[in-house]
């Protein structure tokens, strides 16, 4: 389906080009209407987006015959993943369902700050584009981590926010159950509900920093740009953390992509926000 180079687009589209697709595992045509990639830049068989697509290269590459493993995905918006993994389970939070109960739907019920699984149970944990939702992310790193096995992994996206340096919450939980908006509100898409989910952070360049320190332990930075597997828009990196006490496994990357650790990551990006701060300013004073 020729080389995977953009070819222009055709007057609707900005970018379009041939490449094989990880989510359907076929060959299509990846294209996009709109400048902003990471939510436009969709394969024309299955829908899939940059990040959908950039989270099962990254289980491809880093976790060879993941498929296998006893996946849990917390509010997934897609059947990517289950479509492969032969022991997947799926939930979703329903305030009015208990947790580790079954929805109406069919559904699980979970918070991801207060998970019922069982400790060490879970061999790899997903969440795409969750943890800007939660109001104690912190929280929910640590529940992710207690349910992995030794050596399991959380596997995740999180959109982060051009220009800014440290994160910021715009949302509190009240111990009464009342949320305070410390910022005006803002809502991404859900699936589930009225297809409003309230963003509770803001997340800056020093997100790898804080999922370090919430982890206890090393974060692993995926940044690929790869358009003949549909892989290229901003923010569109893929975290994995790895619970410590199994067999490591190394990372497995292709040439395309680069691999960083947190603390590597943090200091280019940092760098990089620092002078975009610095030319903002600049081009204010002339």
């Amino acid at each position: 389906m020729g080389n995977g180079k953009a070819n222009g687009g055709d007057g609707k589209h900005v970018v379009q080009n041939d490449g094989f697709c990880a989510c359907c595992r076929s060959n299509t045509v990846f294209r996009s209407p709109e400048q902003w990639l990471r939510d436009f830049y969709v394969c024309t068989k299955c829908g899939s987006v940059p990040r959908q697509r950039h989270i099962q290269t990254v289980l491809d590459s880093r976790f060879p015959g993941w498929e296998q493993l006893v996946i849990h995905e917390s509010s997934p918006s897609n059947d990517f993943i289950s479509r492969y993994a032969s022991q997947y389970s799926a939930s979703q939070y329903f305030p009015d369902v208990p947790r580790g109960e079954t929805a109406a739907n069919g559904v699980r019920s979970e918070d991801v700050e207060n998970l019922t699984f069982g400790d060490e149970s879970i061999d790899i944990f997903v969440t795409q584009d969750v943890l800007e939702h939660v109001f104690r992310p912190e929280r929910a790193i640590a529940e992710i981590h207690r349910v992995l096995k030794p050596g399991g992994a959380h596997v995740f996206t999180a959109p982060k926010h051009k220009g800014l340096l440290e994160t910021v919450q715009r949302a509190a939980l009240n111990s009464d159950g009342t949320i305070e908006y410390l910022l005006p509100e803002e809502y991404h898409g859900n699936p589930i509900g009225d297809n409003k989910a309230l963003v509770t952070y803001d997340y800056g360049y020093d997100f790898e920093q804080l999922m370090s320190t919430w982890a206890g332990t090393s974060v692993e930075v995926f940044h690929t740009l790869d358009r003949s597997r549909g892989l290229d828009a901003e923010f569109n990196e893929v975290y994995v953390i790895v619970k410590p006490g199994g067999a490591p496994v190394p990372p497995r990357v292709s040439p395309h992509s680069l691999y960083w650790s947190a603390r590597d990551f943090a200091r280019r990006a940092e760098r990089k926000a620092r002078r975009v701060v610095g030319e903002r300013i600049r081009a204010r004073r002339s």
